[in-house]
């Protein structure tokens, strides 16, 4: 998840020498030559070496997290690994631990470290769910297989990290409804593809929904950790689902009804290919775990595309931002018809039972 105020002002992380500088100046045992190629991203640099990938965090701070302090660094990357390598043992391979010695990095034990980076196993970017729906091109039977490979791997973080998360598993409920109307805030930086009116909207029609429907009055019992299953995370090989870089970076954002993980990938593919598609994801997960009500689903689905329309805006997708904002003010308009069919059928029975 992405939301405003995800990044905060740059530390000087190329000041003191620390494992981004390592990696550059080739300066760990065993680099030689160049590297294959280096991908930036705000908070990392990952150094591709034949059928590996470095990830080295750079020494910023951003407002969950400041990566410029050892001890919170430390925590950060360790639990970075430990997710993504319960997600997907195959691709993130092991958590390395350097120290500085003279003007060279020495590998230790990670617990003895002065800094860390990640040893990835390299993949084909191609193979993601965002590239399939970008061209229509979804493999058969790989929905069904992400949704057996999410809800397994789910109930394996939940049992390993549900105590270190448990303030939020206290708020039952009310955490999850805290969560799905928080979108609305992000959603209003969506303009010009989403009109504060079109963001209301949508907000009172969740909110309807929220305060009324029994689901989110009572304990959820699918509430679980959840990773980020932004399309681009999501990875559909031959060889079965894999997943990348899916920690979500607040601790507020790691846990949500286990549902919802599932409705953002539906958003996903009924924004960018249709709802039909969508229906297969539904489906699967049925066999698993009872599906909620109906207007659950419509709100889960509204809210996901109110974190990605402004995603895709702030990252120059405004094709795809597009495509979001449309789906909003359908879904919306969806759970609006179904809000006054509900309404309709309370007031019919009401008078049939001379109330």
């Amino acid at each position: 998840m992405l939301y405003a105020g995800f990044f905060l002002s740059r530390n000087g992380y190329n000041g003191p020498m620390n494992i981004v500088n390592a990696f550059e100046g080739l300066l760990l045992p065993g680099l030689v030559g160049d590297h294959d190629g280096v991908i930036e991203t705000v908070l990392s640099k990952l150094f591709i070496r034949g059928d590996e990938v470095h990830k080295a965090y750079k020494h910023r701070t951003a407002d969950f997290a400041d990566l410029a302090d050892r001890s919170v660094r430390r925590k950060y990357i360790a639990e970075d690994f430990f997710w993504n390598n319960i997600m997907a043992p195959n691709v993130y391979l092991e958590l390395r631990g350097v120290r500085r010695e003279g003007d060279q990095f020495v590998h230790v034990d990670h617990k003895e470290g002065e800094d860390w980076y990640i040893v990835m196993r390299k993949i084909d970017n191609e193979r993601n769910l965002m590239r399939a729906l970008e061209e229509g091109i979804l493999p058969g039977g790989k929905l069904g297989e992400y949704v057996g490979a999410l809800y397994a791997r789910l109930e394996m973080l939940t049992e390993a990290r549900k105590q270190g998360l448990k303030e939020f598993f206290d708020k039952e409920a009310l955490h999850v409804r805290e969560e799905v109307i928080g979108t609305r805030d992000w959603a209003y930086t969506a303009e010009p593809h989403l009109s504060r009116a079109d963001v209301d909207r949508a907000a009172e029609l969740m909110e309807r929904v929220l305060s009324a429907e029994a689901y989110f009055q009572n304990p959820i019992k699918t509430l679980s950790v959840v990773i980020d299953t932004n399309p681009e995370n999501i990875f559909l090989f031959d060889e079965g689902v894999s997943f990348i870089d899916v920690m979500p970076p607040k601790d507020a954002w790691r846990v949500h009804d286990r549902y919802f993980a599932l409705c953002r990938t539906s958003a996903d593919v009924s924004a960018l290919v249709g709802k039909t598609h969508a229906e297969a994801l539904h489906d699967s997960y049925e066999a698993l775990s009872p599906l909620p009500p109906e207007a659950v689903r419509m709100v889960y689905e509204i809210a996901a595309a109110l974190i990605q329309t402004p995603y895709r805006k702030m990252v120059g997708r405004d094709d795809l931002a597009a495509k979001y904002a449309d789906y909003v003010r359908s879904r919306s308009e969806d759970l609006a018809l179904l809000l006054e069919e509900k309404s309709r059928s309370i007031g019919l029975s009401s008078f049939v039972s001379g109330e």
